[in-house]
């Protein structure tokens, strides 16, 4: 079913944009005048790689007849859509994500009973599409668009982009921006060429920016906000995500890629936290899947990276590991060229043979003073005792699981959660 398509045979789509123009509605007529927006942006300064965007738009009817307005909403190319909204009798009501096909036939059997429900769709890359009716002669219609976004990582900031798209002249416009849990030396800082009077002010650990303007004339130049946060101290680590679906594809969590890292020794002023991290690589041939092992690998470079950008004095060495046990390798993060050595040890081992996980059993006593373990492995052994406490010896330091397979490949989730809640480590995966 095209959103273009008119139910009632005399019913013309007017476009109606934010951001990018293509031929949605029809083409020859004119869009439909965005008269007010409201661009509203949350983060938290502790968990700062994603933020959410509210995006709220009035649209006047100028014509002299009833229309249906054929709105396109572009998205940043990281962003994703979590809440639509679609003004009924001057209120916005919120729409109710659902899986395609659901959507279409509800949408159709409402269409049938004579009411105009909203339906908002991806159509291409980063362009959401949804039709709007009625609008009424001299009226106006209000959509809110809700997304999440990627914050850009940029040496050792965070930078934010919230689009602000328009090209007619806007009666409102209304900005807030609100950073919570941030400390006192990481106020945020604007770098677009938008100026405004006024620069965020801090409440508590939260900073707040609003911006009310009238009488709004569109720019040829840059139309987005962008602001700067510093990075966390190193007493705060960098936190990523991973969106996984449960086991019933009902809900969706978030989980930290970074495990946090030890206490600053206060007894020593501006010591650096020294860590020992023990890779534990399984490359037994149940691991062959090229693309797992590079999201794997993607992983630990950023992790690494992160808290080698904070400071920390890290030791690493890697036991790879399939029937038997290989010899340890040392990598020294202090060299310039570490990750490419490691990169490429990685990428070119062999993946063969059987597992043995519980051989590891000896590592707390050939490795001494290791601060974490990083396990890479669904921990399916195939050979040799499947007994759990025999690793109890590794669980005296957090252990981190990494398993990119997805949810239908297997994995070992009773020893996962036996080692994971045993050390208070934690489990990283993924869905594809």
């Amino acid at each position: 079913m095209s959103l273009r398509t008119n139910y009632d045979n005399s019913r013309t789509s007017f476009p109606m944009y934010f951001g990018q123009r293509t031929k949605f509605g029809d083409a020859a007529s004119t869009p439909l005048k965005m008269i007010k927006l409201q661009v509203e942006q949350q983060v938290n300064a502790k968990f700062p790689l994603i933020h959410q965007v509210a995006t709220t738009m009035t649209f006047k009817n100028e014509h002299s007849r009833i229309l249906e307005g054929a709105l396109e909403f572009t998205l940043p190319e990281t962003a994703t859509i979590c809440g639509f909204g679609l003004d009924v009798d001057g209120v916005i009501v919120d729409g109710v994500v659902v899986e395609k096909e659901k959507a279409r036939v509800t949408f159709e059997k409402e269409v049938r009973k004579g009411v105009d429900p909203g339906l908002v769709e991806m159509i291409k890359g980063n362009i959401f599409r949804t039709r709007v009716y009625p609008m009424p002669v001299g009226g106006t219609r209000i959509v809110r668009i809700i997304y999440q976004d990627q914050a850009q990582m940029e040496n050792d900031h965070f930078l934010f982009h919230i689009p602000i798209y328009f090209n007619t002249t806007l009666e409102n416009l209304d900005i807030s921006l609100i950073c919570t849990h941030a400390s006192n030396d990481c106020q945020p800082e604007f770098l677009s060429k938008v100026k405004f009077q006024q620069n965020f002010v801090n409440s508590n650990g939260r900073y707040c920016f609003e911006s009310h303007q009238v009488n709004v004339k569109s720019s040829q130049d840059e139309q987005s906000i962008t602001y700067m946060l510093k990075n966390l101290t190193p007493k705060q680590p960098i936190h990523s995500v991973e969106i996984d679906p449960d086991d019933h594809r009902q809900a969706y969590f978030a989980l930290c890629y970074v495990p946090p890292l030890s206490q600053t020794n206060n007894i020593v002023p501006n010591s650096q936290n020294s860590m020992s991290i023990c890779i534990l690589w399984d490359a037994s041939l149940s691991r062959a899947n090229l693309e797992n092992r590079n999201h794997e690998i993607s992983m630990l470079k950023m992790i690494l990276n992160t808290w080698k950008l904070n400071g920390n004095n890290i030791n690493l060495i890697i036991v790879v590991f399939r029937n038997e046990i290989e010899e340890p390798r040392s990598f020294n993060l202090q060299e310039q060229d570490y990750w490419s050595q490691l990169d490429q040890f990685l990428t070119n081992l062999s993946y063969d043979g059987a597992t043995n996980l519980f051989q590891l059993a000896t590592l707390s006593t050939t490795i001494p003073n290791t601060t974490h373990y990083f396990l890479f492995s669904d921990c399916l052994s195939t050979i040799g005792n499947d007994e759990p406490t025999l690793l109890n010896n590794l669980t005296t330091k957090p252990i981190w699981i990494f398993n990119a397979n997805s949810l239908h490949e297997p994995s070992n989730f009773p020893l996962i959660n036996y080692l994971t809640n045993l050390s208070s480590g934690g489990y990283i995966s993924r869905e594809k």
